[in-house]
């Protein structure tokens, strides 16, 4: 056996072989998306403008994820860590992918203490937050330890149920109770408020979608991908407005900026109906997709990196670790509004635009190469 056959051979041992769907890619996208943007919302900074943040922000974020989409198909049925490795050397290729990883497992620690702070504040007060996190992790841990094809069945399961509660029930249950005004003055307070906001909405939750460049070679149909990630991206922008005039409209400009958790709040002053325990669950799934792609994105990329022949060796230590990290980073719930408000886009514009850009190029002139030897 040669060195060639030695590589294939441990290349064929660390790629999970699993398949899925258009429709399962539609869904677990979205639902990565939703996540904790309900809970954290970057565009509520803009109070009653935040529907142009929303937009451009919008906007912003489609072109990361565009970026994403052609390094994917440039670098076809490869991972983000196996385009580092060819695009950079194994070595920096190595280097680059173990902060990737890092990247990954500190979103998705990040990702748990919002749960976390959503279930003691509203649901289970009394509870010490390290059993609501811990338990949650319990079950992510299961999903992803049951394979990418799982995860996408239980996200084509569950995102459904997720977009009617969130859009069509909660909206329509408030028909009698909306001041459509409330969305007004425009720009009352400048154009810079918008643009902080449209900013910290491109990092989050667009440019995190970085995540699913270990992802997308798993998809059965290669020619599908840009159709369903612009299907998917569209989806979202169009939901969040719904979600914005809903809230706005319900709450108005000054309540809205100032509620920790409006969707929870909304919940309760619908009439007569307690519709409380279904928006908690609501937000767990979307929560629930978007730690269970980032443990499962890190594990497998850590598998990649040093050469282990099944990513779930990896899952169980990376998890307590995450559940052990989302304690420790932040103090109150206070700093994480902060955190994730004012450090985490610029901390994040690495991995979401300079290192992807970088590879778009060296993918763009390495497929320019290739056709001209071919020719």
């Amino acid at each position: 056996m040669d060195r060639m056959d030695i590589e294939n051979n441990w290349s064929d041992k660390v790629t999970e072989k699993a398949k899925i769907s258009s429709i399962q890619l539609f869904m677990i996208f979205i639902g990565f998306l939703h996540g904790s943007s309900v809970i954290l919302s970057p565009a509520a900074s803009a109070k009653n403008d935040a529907w142009l943040a929303i937009i451009f922000g919008g906007l912003g974020g489609a072109l990361l994820i565009c970026m994403y989409v052609a390094i994917a198909l440039l670098n076809p049925s490869k991972t983000l860590v196996q385009i580092l490795q060819s695009r950079f050397g194994t070595f920096i290729g190595n280097a680059v992918a173990i902060l990737y990883i890092w990247y990954f497992i500190h979103l998705a620690s990040l990702v748990l203490r919002n749960f976390g702070e959503f279930i003691v504040t509203v649901t289970f007060p009394e509870t010490p937050i390290v059993v609501t996190i811990g338990i949650f992790a319990a079950l992510v841990l299961y999903a992803v330890n049951s394979g990418i094809e799982v995860m996408s069945r239980l996200g084509e399961l569950f995102v459904p149920f997720m977009l009617f509660s969130t859009v069509i029930v909660m909206s329509l249950s408030l028909i009698t109770t909306q001041d459509f005004t409330a969305f007004l003055p425009l720009l009352e307070n400048g154009i810079k408020p918008v643009i902080d906001a449209a900013f910290g909405l491109m990092s989050f939750p667009y440019g995190e979608t970085v995540v699913f460049l270990m992802v997308f070679p798993h998809l059965n149909s290669k020619g599908k991908l840009k159709g369903v990630i612009a299907l998917s991206t569209g989806t979202y922008m169009i939901m969040s407005l719904f979600i914005f005039f809903r809230c706005i409209a319900v709450m108005g400009a000054d309540l809205f900026y100032r509620v920790t958790f409006s969707p929870h709040l909304i919940a309760l002053l619908i009439p007569e109906v307690n519709m409380e325990s279904l928006i908690d669950v609501n937000l767990l799934i979307g929560g629930g997709i978007k730690i269970s792609i980032c443990i499962y994105a890190a594990a497998k990329a850590l598998s990649q990196v040093f050469g282990i022949s099944d990513y779930r060796k990896m899952t169980t230590a990376i998890t307590v670790f995450c559940v052990v990290l989302s304690i420790w980073v932040y103090e109150n719930i206070l700093e994480m509004f902060d955190w994730a408000q004012k450090v985490w886009p610029f901390y994040s514009i690495p991995f979401q635009v300079f290192i992807p850009l970088i590879l778009l190029v060296l993918s763009l002139k390495s497929r320019k190469k290739q056709l001209s030897s071919d020719s």
